[in-house]
């Protein structure tokens, strides 16, 4: 069995396992939103160590909700999730930079 473990923005965790095909978000935050297509909308993780497995068609939910467009937390969750794949991204480019920094300054010594 192979899991292919992936970091997310918002503190969320994928597990994939190739043998399967199931797809596992878990939670490492106190609580998270991420857009699941599966579920139709908006996956809220209300607290550390939530869980949203997709498996083929089967979908399942632990200590989750869905909010799905023309709820009244749907924006709010939106904007959430904006927000956290913006400092996603700068911490990976922030990381990134770093790692270039170091590679030009072997080059430079040598």
């Amino acid at each position: 069995m192979t899991v292919t473990v992936t970091r997310k923005p918002g503190g969320i965790t994928q597990l994939f396992n190739t043998e399967t095909g199931r797809v596992t978000y878990k939670c490492k935050a106190e609580s998270a939103y991420m857009q699941i297509e599966a579920f139709g909308g908006i996956v809220q993780f209300n607290q550390k160590g939530a869980i949203a497995t997709v498996t083929g068609h089967i979908t399942s939910l632990e200590s989750c909700d869905v909010i799905k467009k023309g709820h009244s937390k749907y924006e709010e969750a939106l904007s959430a999730i904006i927000l956290a794949h913006k400092e996603f991204a700068q911490n990976v480019s922030n990381s990134y930079q770093k790692e270039i920094k170091e590679l030009e300054n072997k080059l430079s010594g040598l």
